[in-house]
């Protein structure tokens, strides 16, 4: 099986595809879609990365091996019991800025990930979820200027990280509760 790919990577590989999507937005955009359908075929959101997934196109065939692997450990880290999900952003060495953008891209991508994956606007949602969605929204419009990264800006971005992380799970079990492991009778 092809495993999860690091973000450097898989951004390298859609950049050279000349994707519609960076690694994070193809990503988020992914979890959208799942949260939303509960699955998806494979196909469907490589639809979303690439403007003409063309399966001659060397270049699209090295970025889609890498989706794959992020395709197949995406829908396990959602599904696992232990939430051990994760984003694909950059590493904690990249600059905060950076990793702002990157988040903030990710959260753009998950809600077109869950309009993609057939959330109506006017759709009746359970009251946390809708707060959640709403607030990704605003986390997708986030920026950081650039300059001295302070240890407490690195821990608000650490803080709305693992809101966003969070979030997903949340979002993705009110809206897929199919998925949810069985309750064990006594």
């Amino acid at each position: 099986m092809i495993s999860r790919p690091d973000y450097n990577s898989l951004t390298d590989a859609l950049a050279k595809a000349d994707a519609e999507l960076v690694a994070s937005e193809a990503h988020g955009s992914l979890c959208g879609m799942l949260c939303a359908a509960g699955t998806i075929e494979l196909s469907k959101w490589l639809d979303q990365v690439f403007e003409v997934f063309d399966v001659n196109n060397i270049l699209i065939k090295e970025a889609s091996q890498l989706l794959v692997g992020l395709y197949n450990d995406t829908q396990a880290q959602l599904n696992d019991s232990e939430a051990d999900f994760q984003l694909l952003l950059p590493d904690d060495t990249d600059s905060l800025a950076q990793r702002t953008e990157a988040l903030a891209s990710w959260c753009q991508g998950f809600t077109y990930g869950l309009v993609a994956g057939g959330l109506k606007k006017d759709q009746k949602l359970p009251e946390d979820t809708a707060e959640l969605i709403k607030d990704m929204v605003e986390i997708a419009r986030a920026g950081h200027d650039l300059g001295d990264d302070s240890e407490s800006d690195e821990e608000s971005f650490m803080q709305i990280y693992e809101y966003v992380r969070m979030g997903v799970l949340l979002i993705n079990e009110e809206l897929q509760p199919s998925h949810k492991p069985p309750e064990i009778l006594q």
